[in-house]
């Protein structure tokens, strides 16, 4: 089972990249092109855990975002204890605090809360996601709505949600 996850969703993903470095090459940036043709950072050999962490690193965000992948039919196949412990949820109701990166995907509403002002706190909301994100006490989070859902935000004792 994993192992066809990891080899569907990393044919995926270079369809996706492989339509990135087209965009880039019909618009005459031949050097982000070049940057998508060399990427290597998702090899399909990794494991279901390092696959839904490389999501969380910058520049998987960056990507995810940028090119609505994956899919949510995707999505929905890393559902779980696993995604969940990295901070994707998938078309479910949450309620959490403080952590660092929260990934809400699809018919999904979470109430986050951030009041420590030592972290950096992200949220990104993709597939029609929403969130109600309560602020305080000097936190700052910043916010990538990359579908559109609905963010409601209470930012309170200098907190800031960008």
């Amino acid at each position: 089972m994993d192992k066809t996850l990891i080899e569907d969703i990393h044919s995926q993903w270079v369809q996706a990249k492989m339509q990135a470095q087209e965009e880039c090459e019909n618009r005459s940036l031949f050097n982000m092109a070049e940057k998508y043709r060399v990427c290597s950072m998702f090899k399909g050999t990794e494991t279901v855990e390092e696959v839904l962490a490389l999501f969380t690193t910058p520049q998987g965000i960056e990507f995810c975002t940028k090119h609505s992948f994956p899919t949510i039919e995707m999505c929905r196949k890393f559902k779980g204890e696993t995604a969940e412990r990295l901070g994707i949820f998938v078309e479910e109701d949450v309620r959490i605090a403080n952590y660092p990166i929260v990934v809400l995907v699809g018919n999904c509403h979470a109430e986050l809360e951030y009041n420590d002002p030592d972290k950096r706190h992200q949220v990104i909301l993709m597939h029609g996601a929403s969130a109600s994100i309560k602020a305080s006490n000097w936190a700052v989070v910043f916010v990538n709505n990359a579908s559109g859902g609905s963010v409601e935000i209470e930012a309170t004792d200098n907190a800031k949600v960008l």
